[in-house]
């Protein structure tokens, strides 16, 4: 996962900033299926859902620029298809949005997510709590194992880390690939229990040390093959 620079597209108005009130940050993450060269240049870049349209067409330019490295085969790198996950902050700015990308990371994605079953014991008593989970995936992008690992915070229960388990051992990813070949991967889901509505935003994550806010929709891959290696805060945008 690529972590540590800032992009800021300063120069691309998104959204007009509408009404009296204060405009406050807003928070987005966003994916693209992508395709690289053997040199690890983008040769196809499609977006992953079909929401926020405009955004992705004005961010897509600049992330065209952007030079990965792929896999090797038999020694010698392979055109690679990887998804790539962009967390990104509109900030109110003269009466428009600027758009700062916080992280960028490559690897696998959700297929199918089925939603955990929340525990009776904990919704009755209206205990909550972060999870995450390390998963590993076979080359077809079904999992072969889920277990809890320390990192949420405030800790869930150990009945609430079970149904997390028991529902991420049936969803799906799509994997990696190189060459056109799926490649088996390990990936830590994020998952945040709450009874209360709003409560998901008390949920942290001890990642490299720090305590942070996930998006739970989103993985952190831990062996992605395709890594990021343009260095972005440098970029003419």
């Amino acid at each position: 996962m690529s972590r540590g620079f800032v992009l800021l597209l300063s120069s691309i108005p998104v959204l007009a900033v509408a009404g009296a009130a204060a405009p406050k940050p807003i928070d987005l993450t966003m994916s693209w299926s992508l395709s690289l060269d053997a040199s690890g240049a983008i040769t196809a870049l499609a977006p992953t859902v079909q929401t926020n349209q405009e955004l992705y067409q004005r961010l897509e330019p600049s992330i065209r620029k952007w030079q990965f490295t792929t896999g090797k085969v038999n020694g010698k790198p392979a055109p690679a298809q990887t998804t790539l996950t962009v967390h990104i902050t509109l900030e109110p700015a003269d009466g428009l949005y600027r758009v700062r990308v916080r992280d960028a990371a490559t690897g696998p994605r959700y297929a199918t997510m089925t939603p955990p079953k929340y525990p009776d014991g904990a919704l009755v008593s209206r205990r909550g709590g972060a999870v995450m989970l390390e998963v590993d995936y076979d080359a077809a992008g079904n999992v072969t194992s889920a277990k809890p690992i320390d990192g949420g915070l405030p800790k869930a229960g150990s009945d609430i880390e079970r149904a997390a388990a028991l529902a991420v051992k049936h969803w799906t990813f799509t994997p990696e690939t190189i060459a056109g070949h799926g490649l088996a991967g390990v990936v830590r889901v994020p998952l945040c229990f709450s009874a209360y509505p709003g409560g998901e935003s008390a949920c942290r994550w001890r990642v490299d040390g720090a305590e942070v806010a996930l998006d739970t929709q989103s993985l952190v891959a831990m062996n992605s093959v395709v890594h990021l290696v343009t260095d972005a805060t440098k970029q003419e945008l």
